[in-house]
Parts: structure tokens; sequence; C-alpha cells
């Protein structure tokens, strides 16, 4: 591990907001932040000031994704309501809304470039257009109630990833199961990522292990067992260009992993209370020089922004 600790480089404060979920916007001048009590603030990370605060409803925004194309900020919360916002500079403008009548905490996925994913009824999975907003397939394990609720989702190319409170992880290529295979020693899977390439995967949930496997065409294999010192991660986030891995830990810390040799690099701990979630930026934020950014949510109404690993100190 890296014997200087490192500091954020700067705090956001939220104030009376406490943040639950973030999104930069692609060329990193934005970011989004969804709340605990229901709205989205727009940050300027030049100015690292608050521009804008949009009450998208009252209870928690689990989810913020873009839709690039469309130029569309989609809001997802805590009672199945899925927001989709055209982007007008620092304004969000209410373009659709639709209900999923789903209470959970699974967040929804992109889906290739016109669909979400998010959870159904009991272990099913429902699959939404972005053009049209209607229901397009139900992804349906028919396992029935053994794999418990769904916890986490996880897209990429033609594969999607879900995790399981049963621990365990169903892939499934267009509308069919490729694998499916058990990480007991989690207890309660509840965090999930894949890398670019669709090669390896990690996951982790409330216990102190975290588990890394292979993927060869959709088929899972484990990879490492690695303990962490005090049990819980609720989000794990891989960088962009898959050389680094951050977990979101239930002791209010953010752990740095090599994705090559899963060492632990950094322990970032300025971090009062619980960590809600985090962040890569996917391209560079130019007024902090940083290729990219890590933003983290934090129980206490901040948001520490970190610029750590991205030079030729990577693993």
């Amino acid at each position: 591990m890296s014997k200087k600790l490192p500091s954020p480089v700067y705090t956001l404060k939220c104030e009376k907001y406490t943040p639950y979920c973030l999104k930069f916007y692609l060329d990193g001048e934005i970011l989004y932040v969804g709340t605990l009590s229901g709205e989205i603030l727009v940050w300027n990370m030049e100015s690292n000031r608050l521009k804008n605060e949009i009450k998208a409803g009252t209870v928690c925004i689990m989810t913020l994704e873009l839709l690039t194309k469309q130029n569309q900020l989609v809001s997802h919360n805590k009672v199945g309501e899925i927001t989709f916002w055209l982007i007008d500079g620092i304004e969000l403008k209410l373009h659709h809304r639709l209900s999923t009548q789903i209470i959970g905490f699974c967040k929804l996925a992109l889906y290739k470039t016109n669909m979400l994913l998010c959870k159904g009824e009991n272990s099913t999975m429902h699959c939404y257009s972005t053009d049209t907003y209607d229901k397009i397939t139900v992804f349906n394990p028919h396992q029935d109630d053994s794999l418990g609720d769904l916890m986490v989702v996880k897209s990429i190319a033609d594969y999607v990833f879900c995790g399981y409170e049963a621990n365990i992880v169903v892939v499934w290529r267009e509308d069919y199961i490729v694998n499916q295979c058990s990480f007991p020693e989690l207890e309660c899977l509840m965090a999930l990522d894949v890398d670019h390439n669709v090669t390896k995967g990690i996951c982790a949930g409330s216990s102190n292990v975290i588990n890394t496997f292979y993927i060869t065409d959709g088929n899972l294999s484990l990879d490492r067992n690695i303990k962490i010192t005090n049990p819980g991660v609720n989000a794990l986030q891989l960088r962009p260009d898959d050389k680094i891995v951050a977990a979101a830990c239930w002791d209010l810390t953010v752990r740095l992993f090599s994705w090559k040799t899963m060492k632990l690099l950094a322990v970032l701990d300025s971090h009062s209370t619980g960590v809600m979630n985090i962040v890569y930026s996917e391209l560079s934020v130019a007024f902090w020089k940083a290729k990219y950014m890590l933003a983290v949510a934090n129980k206490d109404n901040k948001i520490t922004l970190w610029d750590v690993y991205n030079g030729k100190d990577n693993n």
C-alpha cells in the first residue's frame, strides 16, 4: 500500500443535501448528484460551485445515467420511477416519466444504445426502450425464489451480469442464460463490476471478502478471494482504463486496488460517516488536470474529489 496517504483535491459541500449517487457529464465539466431526499444537484467542475438544484421527487434517487445520443439524463428512484431529463446547459427539463412500480435498491443499467434494465418482480429483470418508453421484455431466470432479490446489474457489450441476494451471478447474452456462478463467501452480494474487454469481473457484499472472477465467452470461474479488514462493500467501480478498481466500504473508507494484481494501493479515509457511492469520470477533468477524477459521495453531505494513481505509478 502507498506509504503516503492520499488527500482529496477538493471537497464539495452539499449543505442540507445528502448525496447518494453521482454521474460526470462526458466532458468532465459537470457533476450530477442525486440526493437522498430526491433532488438532482448540478455542480460545475471548473468553478466547483453548485449551479442548479432540481426537485425530482421526494424519495432517494438511486441512479443517474446519461443517454448520450438523446442528450438526456436519466434518474431512477427508490420507488421505481424512471425520469428522463433533457440537458440544456445547467438546466434539466422534464421530458418523460415512467413508473415500474417496483420498490428496491437495485440500480438501473443502460443496455446497448437504446434500452434500460431494472429490477422486476421477484428475481426477474425488466427491459425498457429509451425511444418509446415501453417495456420490451422480461428476463426471467425461472428459479423460483432461490436467487432472492436482484441486487445489482452490469451491462457490457452483449452481456448482462445480474448479482442476486443468494450470492449468485447470472450471465445473460441476448435472451438466454449463458452461465451462473456462486460466491458463497460474500454473505449478501451487493456490488459488481466487469472490465471493458469482458475478461474479468469483481463482486462483493456484506462480508469481508471481495471475489474476482475470469470470464470466458460468458462463463465465469473464480480468480481470487481478497480479504479486507472490516466487512461490507456497497459499491465497486472500475476506472475507465481498467487499471484501478475502487471499493466503497462500510468502514467509511474507499479502497483502491490494482486491477491486474489486486494489490491494495491506497485507502481513502477522509470520510467521517458512511460512503454512499463512488464514480470515475469517463474523460479528464480539465480544471484539475486529472485524467480520471474519482468522486466519492458521503453521508456527511460532502463529495470528495480525488486525483489518485493517474500517473506512471499505476500497477
